[in-house]
C-alpha cells in the first residue's frame, strides 16, 4: 500500500480497513504492505489509469499461516472511498479466493469490524461463513473453507 493512496482514504475507510484510527502509515506498516513473500501472501492491486497516470484504487491481499488447523490464509481488502459499491470488491475478492485456493489454502479467515455491513455482507455473498468473534465484541470472524475445483 502506498503513501498516496492511503493519504487518499477517509478516516472511515481507514478505520473500517485497519480497525483503529491511523493517520498515517509506519514505516513498518509501508514495508509489510510492498515487500511481499510470494510463496506466502498475494496481493492484487486495481488501478485506474484515467487521467494518464496510474492510481491505485483497491488493494486485496492474504497472508499464509500453517497452524493446528491446516494452511489458512488471512484476508484483507480496501477500496478507494470513489470506488466502493462498484463491483471492484467482489472482483477482488473473488480473484484472492481463487489464487489461494490455487496455492493449496484450505481456508481463507478475516477479521471484520462488526459494524462494517458492507463487508460483511459482501463475505456472506461470497460464501464465508461470519461469526461473533468470542474475544471482541466488536469484531465477527468471516471464514471461507476453499475446496479444489
Amino acid at each position: 500500500m502506498d503513501r498516496a493512496f492511503f493519504a487518499g482514504l477517509s478516516e472511515h475507510s481507514r478505520y473500517m480497513r485497519f480497525m483503529q484510527h491511523l493517520v498515517e502509515l509506519t514505516p513498518r506498516l509501508v514495508k509489510q504492505f510492498t515487500q511481499i513473500d510470494p510463496t506466502r501472501e498475494m496481493a492484487l492491486v486495481a488501478l485506474d489509469d484515467a487521467s494518464g497516470e496510474e492510481m491505485i484504487v483497491a488493494i486485496a491481499r492474504y497472508v499464509a499461516a500453517t497452524n493446528h488447523q491446516g494452511e489458512s490464509g488471512e484476508f484483507a481488502i480496501v477500496i478507494a472511498d470513489d470506488w466502493q459499491g462498484h463491483g471492484l470488491g467482489r472482483a477482488l475478492m473473488e480473484l484472492l479466493i481463487d489464487g489461494a485456493r490455487r496455492h493449496g489454502l484450505r481456508r481463507l479467515v478475516g477479521g471484520i469490524l462488526a459494524v462494517n455491513t458492507q463487508m460483511r455482507a459482501l463475505a456472506t455473498a461470497l460464501g464465508f461463513v461470519v461469526h461473533d468473534d468470542p474475544d471482541d465484541a466488536r469484531h465477527v470472524i468471516a471464514i471461507l473453507e476453499l475446496r479444489a475445483t
